[in-house]
């Protein structure tokens, strides 16, 4: 989650703020507010640091479970043909580039910011894993 604090200090590293229960009507400037931040100002930023979180988190759930995928099924296979003086077959070659590829898929939004359908980890369409 994205706090106001988060936000401000977006907006300055240095501000030194309290914010208590997240209430912006108690917001406290330590520093006496040296860049004159409005309260508009935090809010939009929030907004947009909360836009972005909803954006990318799919990206980053995907990108987790292909790390493992690739940690947890290719990596034993190439060690195993490094091993033995082999090279990797050409099924788990592909299987590797299809893996390391499934990034490229970029979220899409709907018309009121929404992540589209598709890029759930349950929808996603992962390549088979070569027997």
């Amino acid at each position: 989650m994205t706090t106001i604090i988060d936000a401000i200090k977006s907006l300055d590293s240095n501000a030194q703020v309290s914010v208590p229960n997240e209430d912006l009507d108690k917001l406290i400037w330590h520093d006496d507010n040296p860049n004159n931040i409005t309260i508009d100002q935090i809010k939009t930023k929030q907004a947009e640091l909360i836009a972005e979180l909803i954006t990318e988190y799919p990206m980053q759930l995907l990108r987790e479970e292909r790390d493992t995928k690739l940690r947890e099924e290719v990596d034993p296979k190439t060690c195993e043909a490094y091993n033995n003086g082999t090279q990797l077959s050409d099924d788990w070659k592909n299987y590797r580039q299809a893996l390391l590829d499934m990034t490229l898929q970029t979220p899409t939004l709907d018309e009121n910011g929404n992540l589209k359908a598709g890029l759930e980890l349950d929808e996603i369409y992962w390549p088979t894993k070569p027997e």
